[in-house]
């Protein structure tokens, strides 16, 4: 009876392309209501304002009279089987993204490459990279398009076998395996695993892995592997030049006697790699004949590593997004570093969460590199924790973005530069509102 039930709801999303909606308060006429239960809510309650905004169907753990509405005892079960019959008619092929840094920045990134090309796609709503953002994603995937690319995410152990088990990609790409969300792993070796497995994908055509670390590191099953591919762009960037525009950076630089060619809103070193490695992996993916080595980052997502210019004095190098040791610690070297770098200018950086054991061991190392500096703004319980082991009029510790706002503001007077980044809970892209 379920599986005669999940045809006839994959037949409709086949024939009418319908929307699956979580939240009842966006339903709009002829989608799907999901309701979920949570710890504190239950999507069930509502239902009748779903039917009365003219939903198709509704799915949820409570009987209606309604003919529309769908019960099951478990919601996240039924719609997972619905995700697997999705995705065993889809015809177009699957990409899927991981990396510990980048994962949006290269969804965008290929999602803009494919538009240039007239080729059809569908991309992963936001950042949904869980197991139920995942299912989410596929319930709401467009089976004309020629591609569907997902960005997958872990934060604990198993997550990726999980994800991998659902999605089953052709193609896998790994942006890095550095230390975010370290802390749920006993090591980096364990990590390291778990992003892997989704090589272990049993329809994979191709994957490529940019690894910095030691490859003996990398378990031969995948190493022997003729289609995985291991790059190094820390290592095999050579040559970089940048040349600064009205409202453009354009870079070159040598990769494996290669000349690439990128046209950016920014000049951030990571955001470079990840366009390098975009391309890299579409030559791949899409045609290996492509001889343009020439890529257009569009504009870049807020937070992502933004150059924002207002009426004001000081430009802001906006990573309020999110922050890794990685990312956080080769931003705020590439800022330093800049020729108009001032005394004056304003460093805030945020907490670095899900660390684990190893938390006070990455935001000591980040305090090491800024420590000489003036104006360092330190927001976040991780940060704050430290603030008896320095005595520095250069370092401020703030347990809140709202608590260094008055003082922050009060500094921009003379300021030409200002470089924010932090974990996203934070909340440092208000600060970034307040500064704009």
């Amino acid at each position: 009876m379920q599986k005669i039930l999940i045809s006839k709801i994959v037949k409709i999303i086949i024939e009418k392309n319908p929307r699956f909606v979580f939240d009842s308060r966006n339903i709009k006429k002829g989608d799907i209501f999901i309701g979920i239960k949570t710890k504190n809510d239950d999507g069930s309650n509502y239902i009748d304002s779903a039917l009365q905004k003219g939903c198709l169907l509704a799915i949820i753990n409570s009987k209606h009279s309604n003919k529309k509405v769908i019960y099951t005892m478990n919601v996240i079960k039924f719609i997972k089987l619905i995700a697997y019959e999705v995705l065993n008619k889809y015809k177009g092929k699957v990409i899927a993204i991981t990396g510990s840094v980048g994962k949006t920045t290269m969804k965008e990134n290929i999602s803009n490459y494919l538009f240039t090309k007239n080729i059809t796609h569908f991309k992963s709503y936001k950042n949904f990279n869980n197991e139920l953002g995942l299912i989410f994603n596929i319930l709401n995937i467009k089976f004309n398009s020629t591609y569907a690319i997902f960005e997958l995410g872990i934060s604990k152990k198993n997550e990726m076998k999980k994800l991998t088990n659902i999605l089953n990609p052709h193609y896998v790409l790994i942006t890095n395996i550095e230390n975010s969300h370290i802390g749920n792993f006993e090591s980096y070796k364990s990590l390291m695993l778990n992003k892997l497995y989704l090589l272990n994908s049993n329809r994979l055509s191709f994957g490529l892995i940019n690894f910095r670390k030691n490859i003996n590191l990398i378990p031969n099953k995948y190493k022997s592997n003729k289609k995985i591919s291991f790059i190094n762009l820390e290592k095999d960037i050579d040559n970089l030049k940048i040349k600064t525009l009205k409202k453009f950076f354009n870079i070159s630089f040598n990769f494996y006697h290669n000349k690439y060619f990128i046209k950016s809103e920014s000049d951030n070193i990571i955001n470079i790699k990840i366009a390098l490695f975009t391309f890299l992996a579409m030559k791949n993916i899409v045609s290996s004949s492509l001889k343009d080595n020439f890529f257009h980052i569009k504009s870049l997502l807020p937070g992502h590593g933004n150059i924002i210019k207002n009426n004001k004095k000081y430009t802001i190098y906006d990573h309020s997004y999110n922050a890794s040791p990685y990312s956080l610690r080769e931003n705020l070297m590439s800022f330093l570093n800049i020729p108009l770098y001032d005394r004056h200018d304003i460093i805030i950086i945020g907490s670095m969460k899900e660390l684990g054991k190893f938390s006070s061991l990455y935001h000591k190392e980040i305090i090491g590199i800024v420590k000489n500096n003036k104006n360092i703004f330190l927001i976040g319980d991780e940060f704050y924790k430290l603030v008896n082991k320095y005595e520095s009029k250069n370092l401020i510790f703030f347990r809140n973005y709202y608590e260094s706002l008055p003082l922050i503001m009060k500094r921009t007077n003379k300021c030409k530069n200002i470089f924010i980044m932090g974990s996203h809970g934070n909340k440092l892209d208000m600060i970034v509102k307040e500064l704009c």
